[in-house]
């Protein structure tokens, strides 16, 4: 009776010292995360009194293109939104959701003659983390070359290109992400650069919401001849929650560094076919178009999953400028991996 006491005591003290060490391992974790938003924040507090004064000052515009179809819909409200492979472009925290080999395709009709492309590619591997890959490419097709006497002397088609790749990993509540990459922009000569974007994500304990940060384009100059200019360094934050069982809502707050601060907003409406069949209907704000002409506070689209396999159309309007259309493709393949 007295071993089994003592068992039974070592047994508690062993919980008890375990239990610390957990509660200690979440303040720790708690900690690395608000240190991570307070390095945001301060990022933001030395950028945002420039903003406006920056309007229009950085090159790679195209870095500010929106990614696959299902956010543009909701108004790119992204950064605490899971998007498969996409989530590479914003957020890569949540790259670590993925439980299969991912792939992903986004086409968007631009004005004019230019096209717009990205491909993502995402590979999780347990606790490992995941890994991923991609390719962002928009050609503005031929352009007119004129001379100084007002004539006609050839063309030429320039091309931006950026190219991503991705790790992320899991601690916990928390999710964290980077992106090292490349940047081409190529009107007659060309201009390189390097970047890294950085995400984390919080899972609240509710399961259904979602708080993240995210700084993107953080890196060096580009330089066209004698000129170099800054990246669109974007800094945000943001949450997503899942407000009924079938409905999720999400809230960005962007702070530019060549742009005055705007929000997101957007939602998703699930509705249950068949079996593995689902159709979303979405819709949302970007308050980057709030100052355009015209019809530009709405973006709107729909997607369809079946099984492993989705389908993505949005459609954004630019006021008097025109509207375009993406459309996205994913592709989920491989066996579930345990995390």
């Amino acid at each position: 009776m007295k071993l089994y006491k003592k068992k039974k005591h070592v047994s508690t003290v062993k919980y008890y010292l375990k239990k610390f060490d957990t509660i200690s391992y979440m303040k720790n974790l708690t900690k690395c995360f608000f240190v991570f938003v307070t390095v945001l924040f301060s990022a933001v507090s030395s950028h945002a009194f420039i903003s406006e004064a920056g309007l229009g000052t950085t090159a790679a515009q195209f870095l500010k293109l929106p990614v696959g179809a299902k956010n543009a819909a909701m108004g790119n409200a992204s950064a605490g939104n899971l998007c498969g492979s996409d989530a590479i472009y914003w957020n890569p925290a949540n790259l670590y959701y993925l439980d299969k080999n991912t792939l992903s395709f986004s086409h968007a009709v631009w004005f004019e003659d230019i096209n717009y492309e990205w491909i993502s590619f995402a590979v999780p591997c347990g606790k490992k983390g995941t890994f991923g890959a991609a390719l962002q490419y928009v050609s503005y097709g031929s352009i007119d070359r004129i001379n100084s006497s007002a004539q006609k002397d050839g063309s030429f088609s320039p091309v931006d290109m950026a190219l991503y790749l991705t790790y992320a990993k899991s601690y916990g509540s928390f999710q964290f992400g980077g992106n090292l990459k490349y940047i081409n922009s190529k009107i007659e000569n060309s201009a390189t650069a390097f970047a890294v974007d950085l995400g984390t994500n919080w899972n609240l304990p509710d399961n259904k919401t979602s708080v993240a940060a995210v700084i993107s384009n953080l890196g060096t100059k580009m330089k066209f001849n004698n000129e170099s200019e800054n990246l669109p360094l974007l800094i945000k934050t943001g949450c997503s929650s899942y407000v009924l069982d079938n409905m999720l809502v999400a809230l960005d707050i962007n702070f530019p560094n060549d742009n005055n601060i705007y929000f997101n907003l957007g939602t998703e409406y699930e509705i249950p076919v068949k079996g593995t069949t689902e159709v979303f209907l979405r819709a949302g704000y970007d308050g980057r178009n709030k100052d355009v002409p015209g019809f530009n506070w709405l973006n709107m689209g729909f997607g369809i999953s079946h099984s492993d396999i989705s389908f993505d159309y949005a459609f954004v309007p630019y006021g008097e400028i025109g509207m375009t259309h993406l459309f996205s493709l994913g592709i989920k393949f491989g066996e579930v991996i345990k995390k």
